[in-house]
């Protein structure tokens, strides 16, 4: 996968697009490249919010020791990280992964796994009502460059599972969003607008979050960029 946010740009010319019907990833016969990349499956909740931050760790950095009451699901942007949950082998997660942290288990390991490269990695907690959006079990010694994205509110919706896909979107492609259920997305690569129904459009550059937070809603992914291609991570609320 490319570097972080590899092709930030403020070109907005907008060429003639290509049509692709998406519904959380391309579907069969679209011109995009769509993967996914994970599937989280936990107890059904009623998730009245989605809280996400944007994390930036330092050469080696170290989290602490913590957990999550709400299921945490997230996106190596840069770098790797080494991940440990208690009772289970230590695992390294790179650049272009999807990662899952289950609700109520120890976290280990967190941790910026290389000496010589900053790491980044966003996540999004699926929280009912009151719930933090991380548990420490003693109060962090190193400073966490922790940057809030904007919180999706949500109508007290049942959710079991998360599919998440990573979708390529050419120069000046356009995807079409039919979205039967919630959906969380990240600008990993480009610049795209968000264009849905009745409400303004949406200019997001690579780093920036966006939500389709209504059932059934209507939308449309454009990339701005005639020369780059753009990439869209995408979180399906099942």
């Amino acid at each position: 996968m490319n570097t972080y946010f590899k092709y930030l740009r403020t070109a907005a010319l907008i060429a003639t697009f290509t049509m692709a019907a998406f519904t959380g990833a391309a579907t069969a016969g679209s011109q995009e490249s769509s993967v996914k990349i994970l599937t989280a499956n936990f107890d059904a909740r009623e998730v009245v919010q989605v809280e996400a931050g944007d994390f930036h760790f330092k050469l080696g950095q170290i989290a602490p020791v913590h957990s999550h009451i709400a299921p945490a699901v997230g996106y190596v942007a840069k770098g790797a990280i080494l991940y440990q949950v208690e009772g289970e082998k230590p695992q390294i997660i790179r650049e272009g992964d999807a990662f899952y942290e289950p609700p109520g288990q120890r976290i280990l390991r967190f941790d910026n796994a290389s000496a010589t490269e900053e790491a980044i990695f966003l996540d999004f907690n699926l929280e009912q009502v009151g719930e933090p959006f991380i548990v420490f079990e003693q109060p962090p010694t190193e400073a966490i460059d922790r940057r809030p994205l904007p919180t999706v509110e949500l109508d007290s919706i049942k959710i079991d599972q998360v599919d998440i896909f990573a979708t390529d979107v050419k120069p000046s492609g356009i995807l079409k969003l039919e979205n039967p259920e919630p959906t969380l997305g990240l600008v990993a690569e480009g610049i795209i607008e968000l264009r849905i129904s009745g409400k303004a459009t949406q200019r997001i550059v690579a780093g920036g979050s966006f939500a389709v937070p209504i059932a059934g809603s209507q939308a449309t992914i454009v990339n701005v960029s005639p020369e780059v291609p753009a990439k869209v991570i995408t979180f399906r609320l099942l």
